[in-house]
């Protein structure tokens, strides 16, 4: 429901128009309050943290309060993964 939600903005918002081109189809903990911040400012790399049952509540999937998510093309964070020092995603 959260992604449906967040594409639905993404497709709405104006602010938003050169991401429109995107198919967004993962959420990942990105970091959470008190709790270790990635080196990479623009996405967190490691194994964990894919919210990847789109049944289960947030809270269930580790979501707390202040957790920053991303959202983004599964296929183009594993290219990135790859080689993270190229900026280009």
């Amino acid at each position: 429901e959260l992604k449906e939600t967040c594409r639905k903005h993404i497709a709405s918002d104006a602010r938003f128009k050169i991401f429109r081109s995107i198919e967004y189809n993962t959420l990942k903990i990105y970091t959470q309050a008190f709790g270790n911040k990635t080196q990479n400012l623009i996405i967190n790399i490691g194994d964990d943290g894919f919210l990847l049952d789109d049944k289960a509540t947030l809270e269930f999937a580790g979501v707390r309060n202040e957790t920053e998510l991303s959202f983004f093309n599964h296929e183009a964070y594993k290219a990135y993964a790859r080689s993270p020092t190229e900026t280009k995603w």
